[in-house]
């Protein structure tokens, strides 16, 4: 891929919903349907009803003992029908890190290409082969295979990225272990050489509707995760919204007895785990909380498994899925905002053979008119665009240099508030 416009992220210390953003993904490990469903095969769907005609529907997840269906219907809950959904099944004996990490190009890889660019969020929903004779097992409190995905997920959004079709990826943390004392801190990841892992793309979802997972006839499924429904708040919302607004984004639809009583995929309630959930939202991941007053339920916030890290000058990482879907919907728009200008004409100055003034305007004004357009649609605070008037136009790679400042929009996790009793106002 020529790589024209090429952007690179700005990190700390590194030198001191528009229908277009609702497109989403999902890979699922599934059942091959004779005629309808082929393993391996990307497909483009709409609603449920384009599910079913695949052969995918309650009673395929019944006889298949596996969550795949439901992830789609609550999918289109969260967003709306019409919402467009990549979809791949591909066999139970893979795993998310070897489908993520897709050496061959025939998982994630292969979607993200029948896509061309247009998935914004990608999700992994794992029905593994599990048995008596061959149980899930557990890594540092999650299930095994999910918690090796988290490294290959990164490493496949940074693909993404380098590839000019940037998203983040949601993955299904089924089987949570049930201590949050003991699990693994997602903010404080080191890979193997003990080497610090921000995985500031990848957001790992344990929350489950309790009521469903009980229903389940296959003891796998009440281990599974709603990381169908987290795929579908966020393709419904603004690239700048948490999926834990309170105000907007009730996970409990009561007329339909969805999310009635909201769990882990440990199979706890809610209730029954109160106590644990300070711990487990300190450490990053996504499930559903409820707020006194208030009915139904609500994600807990918009976690990334990466720390919150802000250099001296004020450079932040992408630290919550919204920082992350922000930055990436902007790329996108600045990138086809300088793109017509590859191979252009441009003066240089006579005398220096570098960028006159007004060239360096005109170029900052490119961007600078991307950034207003965001600003006023309320996605960012603000942004700014400053081009390298010493960029080499004549000799070598040619390429025009220009450093983006955007300034994301703030969110509201608590009010602090102090009232007393007076007898006079």
């Amino acid at each position: 891929m020529n790589k024209a416009v090429e952007f690179n992220k700005a990190k700390p210390d590194d030198s001191i919903n528009s229908q277009v953003t609702s497109i989403s993904g999902v890979i699922a490990n599934g059942v091959a349907v004779v005629g309808k469903l082929v393993l391996g095969q990307p497909y483009a769907i709409y609603s449920p009803d384009d599910a079913k005609q695949l052969g995918i529907d309650a009673a395929y997840d019944a006889a298949n003992s596996v969550v795949l269906f439901h992830h789609i219907d609550e999918f289109y809950r969260g967003s709306v029908i019409g919402t467009k959904l990549y979809l791949m099944v591909i066999a139970q004996s893979v795993t998310p890190a070897v489908a993520l990490a897709d050496a061959d190009g025939i998982y994630a890889k292969k979607l993200v290409a029948y896509a061309k660019g247009e998935m914004r969020r990608i999700a992994f929903a794992y029905n593994g082969l599990f048995t008596v004779q061959a149980p899930e097992t557990l890594t540092d409190g999650l299930s095994s295979n999910i918690r090796s995905a988290i490294s290959a997920a990164q490493e496949f959004a940074l693909w993404c990225f380098e590839t000019e079709r940037p998203m983040q990826v949601l993955l299904e943390g089924r089987s949570y272990g049930g201590n949050a004392a003991t699990v693994i801190n997602l903010k404080t990841l080191v890979t193997g050489a003990n080497i610090p892992l921000e995985a500031d793309k990848v957001s790992i979802v344990i929350g489950q509707d309790w009521d469903y997972a009980e229903s389940l006839a296959f003891a796998s499924g009440k281990k599974y995760a709603s990381v169908g429904l987290a795929l579908g708040i966020l393709a419904g919302i603004n690239v700048n919204q948490n999926i834990g607004e309170v105000e907007t984004l009730n996970l409990t639809t009561a007329a339909k007895g969805k999310f009635i009583t909201g769990g882990l995929s440990s199979h706890q309630t809610i209730e029954d785990v109160e106590g644990s959930l300070i711990t487990l939202d300190s450490k990053g991941y996504i499930f559903p909380i409820t707020y006194t007053g208030i009915s139904g339920y609500r994600w807990n916030n918009d976690h990334v498994c990466a720390p919150e890290i802000v250099d001296a000058d004020g450079v932040m990482n992408e630290n919550t899925i919204s920082y992350g879907t922000t930055l990436d919907h902007a790329v996108r728009l600045l990138r086809a905002a300088f793109m017509p200008k590859i191979k252009s004409v441009q003066p240089v100055n006579a005398k220096t053979g570098k960028l006159p003034v007004g060239v360096v305007k005109n170029f900052n004004k490119i961007g600078d008119d991307v950034f207003s357009d965001l600003e006023n649609s309320g996605f960012i605070s603000g942004g700014k665009t400053y081009t390298n008037p010493n960029s080499n136009l004549l000799t070598g790679d040619k390429t025009l240099e220009v450093d983006f400042i955007l300034q994301p929009t703030g969110t509201i996790n608590s009010i602090k508030g102090t009232i007393s009793l007076k007898t006079t106002l």
